[in-house]
């Protein structure tokens, strides 16, 4: 299933924007919920629908853009990356690694789910730190976690290009479905 508008606007309840209603647009409002109200996330480090460029380096091609969910900070520092998507989470995991990746400097951890299930990944190696709903870390667990995490370099340019390119070939396959809008 893909993203579709539903011709009306409600309040972003992080930013308080106003912002578009899609078909899944209630379940990362929900996610949002869940993160400040039940996992005691401060509002103000949750970052939603960052968008990150990927230029493919091709003659006349633009670069390909994709809305990240939520992006959590810590003193500034990006920690975490959260995505919403519909189907198979394992599946969606590699993908959003690799957008992790290509931050500067790269954000250590990714935590994918359908809201059925959630897989907490470590950047650096792929390794699954969690899985289960009841993944998701409260916001003291997630600091506590990222303490013990080391800082992960930024990508050489070889592989950058390389993480982009696969970001950008699972994006354009599933483009307008869970973040890849």
């Amino acid at each position: 299933m893909h993203e579709v508008s539903l011709q009306q606007t409600i309040n972003d309840y992080i930013t308080g924007d106003e912002i578009e209603l899609t078909t899944y647009e209630d379940i990362r409002q929900a996610l949002a919920k869940i993160l400040v109200q039940e996992k005691g996330y401060p509002r103000e480090n949750i970052f939603p629908k960052v968008e990150l460029k990927l230029d493919i380096a091709e003659p006349g091609k633009k670069p390909f853009t994709i809305t990240i969910d939520f992006i959590v900070k810590d003193q500034d520092k990006p920690i975490m990356l959260l995505a919403f998507c519909a189907g198979e989470v394992s599946s969606y995991v590699r993908q959003y690694i690799s957008l992790a990746r290509l931050f500067e400097p790269p954000i250590p951890l990714v935590l994918v789910t359908d809201t059925n299930d959630a897989r907490l990944v470590r950047t650096s190696d792929k390794k699954v730190l969690a899985q289960g709903f009841h993944s998701i870390p409260t916001w003291s667990e997630l600091r506590k976690l990222c303490s013990n995490l080391p800082e992960i370099p930024p990508l050489a340019q070889e592989k950058k290009q390389k993480e982009t390119r696969l970001a950008y070939a699972f994006f354009s396959l599933t483009e307008g479905n869970c973040s890849g809008r």
